[in-house]
């Protein structure tokens, strides 16, 4: 076997290998396969599913590369190749300095709160990465947003209601 370039690829070997020894379970004995290193440094792994990059603590990088899809497959690889081809969204998020929001997260007071994601792959990525990562910003925009259509629709009505008056009053039966 080729040797691990880094410490992701080291992880999936030895998820590949325990598999490869379960019946040696059938003996009584155990084997554990544990890196004690004490740095909880960041290290990259890929999805199957898109090719996304994702760094995740080694600490937590074992139970990571054992996930698996509701087909079976695993879900994530330390190795590149093994992944699809990753094709970055062009989505910003709207927090970010260019955003479509910004004019409106101005006048809510969310001025100098950036965010510089700019690649998010849809319009339902973007309200994921809206609600975990700038929860109370998001609902501060949404509570807004709100207002804005409440007044709006406020307006209409009262509009409709004018109108409606207007043609009763022409036609002589609602008196002022």
């Amino acid at each position: 076997m080729p040797e691990p370039t880094n410490v992701a690829e080291r992880a999936q070997d030895i998820r590949d290998l325990r598999g490869q020894i379960s019946e040696l379970r059938d003996h009584g004995q155990e084997i554990l396969f544990r890196e004690t290193s004490p740095a909880r440094k960041k290290v990259p792994i890929y999805s199957l599913v898109d090719g996304e990059e994702i760094y995740i603590p080694v600490n937590l990088l074992e139970r990571t590369l054992e996930k698996r899809l509701p087909d079976g497959k695993f879900m994530f690889t330390a190795r590149q190749h093994e992944a699809p081809e990753y094709k970055r969204g062009n989505v910003k998020c709207f927090l970010h300095p260019e955003s479509i929001e910004r004019a409106v997260l101005d006048e809510v007071g969310l001025t100098g709160i950036t965010c510089n994601s700019a690649h998010l792959r849809s319009a339902h990525s973007k309200r994921i990465h809206a609600l975990h990562r700038h929860s109370q910003e998001w609902a501060a925009y949404q509570e807004h947003m709100e207002n804005q259509k409440e007044t709006e629709r406020n307006a209409r009505q009262d509009a409709q209601l004018e109108a409606t008056l207007a043609i009763a009053r022409a036609a002589g039966t609602v008196k002022e």
